[in-house]
């Protein structure tokens, strides 16, 4: 009776850690409304339905995207700012799932919408948590997913980036919005070994930073930068997997994607083999594998 019982009481606990990791989705929806850099010949998303059959027999289409890599919630890979880095086919695979460091500024930003991630910022970050964690993603959550759809609040400028008369730089000399300082980027380069940096504005530089340091001196050596993302208060500061995963594309200096974040803390990441092994394992098939051994443990103490 005591082994059924300690059998019950362990399975039990597996299920109640089991539930506790959730996936969440860090991506603003793609549409005709979808946010882009708009410099000039930047194309907005748009799609020609090329062929559709809907009949009683049965339903089928295909559609023509034309879209500037770069638009909603995209990575920018590092041969965006670097000639000679890497293109979004070059990166290494174990770059696409890795742990999460996210720091919430998001008071900061409220009172300084130009507000810039410190060297400090980080520091204390790592007072809290601990040493950044290899090959990690640096995530600033400045609170600016929720103005996503309201341009004006989201870019800090009313000028209509549609109007066929639209003026750049004088759009680019008002736009205001947070990004991290070309101080952290030089800092994460030089003492840290990290996969890249995210944030939840139109650029990993701030609005006002019109010479991009941030991405000249993470893009160039080779980091990537994610860029309009969404519900980063949903993600944990510390223990969660970040899951970014471009096309192959060859030659590609970014492209929209579907960025997830698996929040469990208890087996969030491992990474084995040598950088370009193509061997990553995520705390999902980590814990199925755990889980599937205790119950398999329980099961034979439960028999005998």
């Amino acid at each position: 009776m005591r082994k059924r019982t300690f059998c019950v009481l362990v399975i039990t606990c597996v299920l109640i850690v089991g539930l506790e990791a959730e996936l969440v989705d860090l991506s603003h929806t793609l549409d005709e409304n979808a946010n882009n850099w708009p410099i000039k010949g930047f194309k907005r998303y748009n799609h020609t339905n090329l062929t559709v059959v809907d009949e009683e027999g049965g339903f089928f289409i295909a559609k023509d995207i034309v879209m500037t890599e770069h638009i909603g919630t995209h990575m920018d890979a590092p041969h965006h700012f670097g000639k000679t880095a890497w293109d979004l086919a070059s990166i290494p695979i174990e770059n696409f799932i890795v742990p999460v460091v996210k720091i919430d500024v998001r008071e900061k930003c409220a009172e300084n919408r130009d507000y810039v991630l410190t060297v400090q910022d980080l520091k204390d970050w790592e007072e809290k948590h601990g040493k950044v964690p290899e090959n990690a993603v640096i995530l600033m959550e400045t609170g600016w997913g929720d103005k996503y759809s309201d341009t004006e609040a989201y870019y800090g400028t009313g000028r209509d980036m549609k109007a066929e008369d639209f003026d750049y730089d004088a759009w680019a000399a008002e736009i205001h919005f947070p990004g991290f300082s070309a101080e952290l980027a030089l800092a994460l380069l030089q003492d840290y070994n990290i996969a890249g940096v995210g944030i939840d504005t139109a650029s990993i530089d701030a609005g006002i930073s019109s010479l991009f340091p941030v991405h000249f001196t993470l893009e160039a050596n080779n980091k990537y930068g994610l860029e309009n993302m969404c519900c980063l208060d949903q993600v944990p500061e510390s223990g969660a997997t970040l899951m970014a995963i471009p096309p192959k594309m060859t030659g590609g200096s970014g492209f929209t994607l579907r960025i997830l974040v698996d929040t469990d803390s208890t087996f969030a990441y491992k990474q084995s083999g040598q950088a370009g092994s193509g061997k990553v394992t995520s705390g999902a098939s980590q814990r199925l594998t755990i889980y599937g051994l205790l119950c398999f443990v329980c099961c034979l103490l439960f028999m005998r």
